[in-house]
């Protein structure tokens, strides 16, 4: 039977499957690496720890089954998006990656914003200036390592750096250019305006190809180095937000997503360009080719609950027993809000100097109305996407599909039917980034037709469960959402002031 292997490139690990013919995965093996904060708001990774993790994924998929790896037929490769790994004509990292979180780019983020104003960059791009964006990060680099600017032969993408590592091609996607701040949306290439105005080598940025397209094979030394076969076929890959859409059999315009991991996303696919004129989404191209996305982003929505569990409680609670702990507070939290702006915030505000805060702390609240507080501030945040989703593209939502972490706890999952007003259902596969890149390496064999052709067989539209919204609920939780909404505009010159105050 023909298999096919699909990678992804995480914040904190690397995932690879084994997905047969019909489907099934047949193995996974996920392995860890840090994120490393030289300076404060700086966030880097050693794309060596990246190779390593890699290494040692494939090897225990081998020594699980010895045959797996030899029956491979394509391989494609998905992960974080907006991060940059600046290489020589060799292949080899001049620099840490550094990733989509990372803040340092501050001063070209508002040298960014003085060059265009917002509609002209959602005109050429779909989206306005961010500090994640990756053409933030290749200006600082230009700016602070000159010398090593000059050697750079390409900038390449976290994912793009781990394909070429297995096919020595310098290549990218169309879903993960376009969230770049580099590409014309419209032309599907790199901007000439944008590369001109700052400037950038345009020779430095990859060619774009389809995410379904082929890139390349497995080299004689990548075979060597990761125990592939030399000569498999590698396909182009995508975006993470991309995959995990597609893993989920997220391709038509009635699908909805959500996703809820250590950031969270609200996906939906379009068949033309959506385009929120004001910025507050992003516009992007999915990795199914010739369909669109928009997308709403919040920064830190499973890494809220996180940075409870670990840097605020430390005790010995693990985040199930703390959301278990988080259901049995009374829905609203007793009026206890909270903002999970712990790294800026993408939609709607897109605003870099946001802060997460607790608002609304009385002597009646413990940790069971704080843990609650994190899961709704996190769905209120997603909330205010959705709304703003369905007046762009005039559409009601009919589900969702709620997925990542979150969809392993039911509170997240009651919790956002309720607040959103909407069926929420959950995936039997619940297949993820790497699946997706599966199914992407599946139909570049030329195995499948289409991806839609590919969810289909693969049954990625197999319901686990349905959470129907309980409309009492829904009209209490709305209320609260409307105090959430104005929280921002209140106190954003306060965030803005605090992010400018230095004090030794």
């Amino acid at each position: 039977m023909k298999h096919y292997l699909g990678i992804d490139l995480g914040t904190s690990a690397l995932k690879v499957v084994i997905v047969n013919s019909s489907g099934m995965i047949v193995n996974s093996v996920t392995r860890s690496y840090e994120v490393h904060t030289p300076q404060a708001g700086w966030s880097e990774q050693n794309t060596n720890q990246w190779l390593t993790a890699m290494i040692e994924a494939l090897a225990d998929v081998k020594k699980a089954n010895p045959q797996i790896l030899k029956e491979i037929n394509a391989i494609s490769v998905t992960g974080q998006m907006h991060g940059i790994v600046p290489v020589d004509k060799n292949g080899n990292a001049l620099h840490h990656a550094i990733i989509w979180s990372d803040r340092r780019n501050e001063d070209e983020l508002a040298a960014m914003h003085a060059a265009l104003t917002n509609e002209e960059w959602v005109a050429i791009t779909g989206n306005r200036p961010n500090i994640s964006f990756t053409l933030g990060k290749i200006i600082w680099f230009k700016k602070h390592f000159p010398d090593l600017y000059e050697k750079t032969n390409k900038f390449l993408l976290p994912k793009d750096f781990l394909r070429m590592k297995l096919t020595d091609t310098f290549e990218t996607d169309y879903s993960d250019a376009s969230a770049t701040l580099l590409m014309d949306l419209q032309t599907l290439q790199w901007s000439e305006k944008i590369v001109n105005i700052f400037p950038i080598d345009r020779s430095k940025l990859p060619g774009i190809n389809l995410s379904t397209a082929s890139t390349g094979s497995i080299t004689r030394n990548a075979a060597e180095s990761f125990g592939l076969n030399e000569g498999t076929v590698v396909i182009c890959g995508c975006g993470d937000a991309q995959a995990q859409a597609l893993g989920n059999g997220i391709i038509n315009s009635k699908d909805w997503l959500c996703t809820i991991g250590t950031s969270g996303q609200l996906f939906v696919s379009t068949d033309l360009p959506a385009i929120e004129k004001n910025g507050t989404l992003h516009s992007f191209v999915h990795a199914y080719p010739g369909k669109w996305v928009l997308m709403g982003a919040t920064l830190s929505a499973g890494m809220s609950f996180k940075w409870l569990t670990e840097s605020i409680f430390s005790s010995d609670l693990e985040i199930r027993d703390l959301l278990d702990l988080a259901g049995m507070a009374s829905p609203g939290a007793k009026r206890l809000l909270f903002l999970p702006y712990l790294f800026g915030e993408r939609s709607p505000h897109m605003d870099e100097k946001a802060k997460g805060s607790f608002i609304g702390f009385t002597n009646e609240h413990t940790k069971s109305e704080m843990a609650r507080a994190v899961v709704e501030g996190v769905l209120f945040s997603l909330y205010q996407s959705f709304k703003i989703v369905e007046k762009t593209i005039g559409q009601k939502c009919e589900h969702i599909l709620l997925t990542g972490g979150a969809a392993q706890h039911d509170l997240w999952v009651t919790t956002a039917a309720n607040i959103f007003n909407v069926p929420v259902v959950r995936n039997k596969n619940r297949g993820g980034g790497a699946y997706g890149a599966a199914m992407l390496a599946a139909v570049g064999a030329g195995d499948f037709n289409t991806l839609e052709e590919v969810s289909a067989c693969w049954g990625l539209r197999q319901y686990e469960k349905v959470y129907l919204p309980n409309q009492v609920l829904h009209e209490e939780y709305e209320k609260l959402y409307q105090i959430f909404a104005e929280t921002y505009d209140s106190l954003k010159e306060i965030f803005h002031r605090l992010h400018d105050c230095e004090v030794h």
